[in-house]
């Protein structure tokens, strides 16, 4: 049953949305270690 749900969203199918998706996460992740660098050694 749940499969069968999977194979039903249209999300998965669009590649568009799946680029976009892939963009925001990968771009989500590079903000946080630049972040992380930035803050890792205190100023002064």
């Amino acid at each position: 049953m749940q499969a069968a749900m999977a194979q039903g969203q249209p999300d998965t199918d669009n590649p568009m949305l799946v680029l976009i998706s892939g963009i925001l996460l990968l771009g989500g992740i590079a903000v946080f270690i630049g972040w992380g660098l930035t803050n890792a050694y205190p100023a002064g």
